[in-house]
């Protein structure tokens, strides 16, 4: 067996009633485990408010958990007043005794599991595979798969709504600003996010407003912060007036425009560069800006799918870029874009509002809309499916990108139930 690392004995402390650990106490003392406590992630005892039964009484306090006991002092915890509330010490090897300040022996269990277990997590770990426990993934059953899928889409969206609560405090709790922040970091989707989000920062959403009912000042506003209008296009009458009018414009705005060249071009799709979605999402905040308002009546997919189609203005029907003409081609959002939109900005927004205001039917539409979209299809769900995880909407799709980013590419598999099923798998192995 390799060397044990001592956040296995967390997973196995932690989920004891699952993991069939035996603790074997080290001196005389009769210890029975009622609570294994809460596992602390910061600095501190490795768990919190642990039930611990000794000779007959009941003990509450911290438990900490080493490979060796002498890992105690060298860990520091004797200098360590945090450390005086242990009751109890976790070790593999029991190699010294750990007393308290005032000289009391810190009572002690080994902890003994089958070695199978941690050879399956040793080799989840070494694992070259996509996905460390891919071979084994058509053998989790549907319950489980449909159990994890729900947590791991409840903790996107909790991380989503921690970034929106950050945005909503930027933009002093208004949120069709907050929603506005989301829809552009959105329309950057996948390689112009960052530049998108730092465009909707450099445009006040006052000024955004006042500007919607004029595509003209919207696209002048757009492309000039964004830092596209620097360069003089003198063969161009169109961006030429773009040009004098953010000249205009610019003695209002706060702060410095954009480099251009924080802009990504390169190996995208035409009708993906920036410069055709800002043009497209000028013509939305023409159209439907405010949104919150079309989205307070939960609207049907299919009217969502209305509201979030822009098509750009005239000068892009033969333009890709600013001063470059191509052949004739309207720029309007296909239905594959809104899905992106609702997916990464309606969905999250509506689940964020709804948690923030107490109003359930946001969260539970915003989920409905998930099951409702078809599942994407990309390189990462496309190696899903090859070991029988084909995604049946982009509510469970959704589920394996976060588990392959978040779990996966980490080798976090103690944290995953794909990963602890199948350690658990050799529980009853010797």
């Amino acid at each position: 067996m390799k060397k044990i690392d001592e956040t296995f004995l967390h997973f196995l402390w932690k989920n004891q009633q699952l993991t069939g650990i035996i603790t074997e106490p080290v001196g005389q003392e009769n210890i029975i485990i009622h609570d294994p406590g809460i596992h602390n992630q910061d600095a501190g005892p490795d768990f919190f408010n642990a039930r611990i039964e000794i000779n007959g009484t009941t003990w509450a306090g911290n438990v900490e958990l080493h490979i060796n006991a002498s890992d105690w002092m060298r860990h520091g915890h004797s200098e360590d007043p945090t450390y005086d509330t242990v009751i109890l010490h976790v070790v593999y090897f029991n190699d010294c005794e750990i007393t308290r300040p005032d000289g009391s022996v810190i009572p002690a269990v080994l902890l003994r599991f089958p070695t199978l277990m941690w050879d399956r997590y040793a080799d989840l770990l070494n694992s070259g595979n996509w996905i460390p426990c891919q071979d084994h993934l058509r053998d989790q059953e549907p319950v489980h798969v449909a159990q994890w899928t729900s947590s791991l889409m409840t903790e996107k969206l909790e991380e989503r709504c921690a970034m929106l609560q950050k945005n909503l405090e930027d933009v002093d709790g208004h949120y069709d600003a907050a929603l506005s922040r989301i829809l552009f970091r959105s329309f950057g989707i996948p390689v112009n996010t960052t530049p998108f989000e730092m465009l909707s920062i450099l445009i006040p959403y006052p000024i955004l407003l006042r500007s919607r009912n004029d595509l003209y000042l919207l696209e002048a506003l757009l492309f000039g912060q964004a830092g596209m209008l620097s360069v003089s296009m003198a063969h161009d009458k169109y961006v030429e007036g773009l040009r004098q009018e953010y000249q205009r414009l610019s003695s209002r705005l706060d702060g410095t425009a954009m480099p251009g060249h924080a802009w990504k071009f390169l190996r995208m799709r035409p009708s993906s560069f920036p410069s055709v979605r800002i043009a497209q999402l000028a013509a939305l905040i023409r159209k439907s800006f405010p949104m919150h308002q079309y989205l307070e009546s939960l609207p049907p997919i299919n009217d969502l799918y209305e509201i979030l189609q822009s098509r750009a203005g005239d000068y892009w029907n033969n333009h890709y870029q600013l001063g470059k003409e191509t052949t004739n081609r309207p720029k309007v959002t296909g239905d594959h874009f809104i899905r992106i939109l609702i997916i990464n900005a309606i969905v999250p927004y509506l689940f964020f509002f709804g948690k923030n205001n107490d109003k359930q039917k946001f969260c539970d539409y915003s989920i409905s809309l998930l099951e409702e979209l078809p599942a994407e299809n990309n390189v990462v769900l496309k190696k899903w499916g090859k070991f029988g995880m084909k995604p049946a909407n982009a509510f469970e799709s959704q589920a394996y990108l976060y588990l392959y980013k978040n779990y996966c590419k980490n080798r976090k598999c103690l944290q995953c139930q794909f990963g602890n099923n199948m350690i658990l798998d050799g529980k009853n192995q010797k």
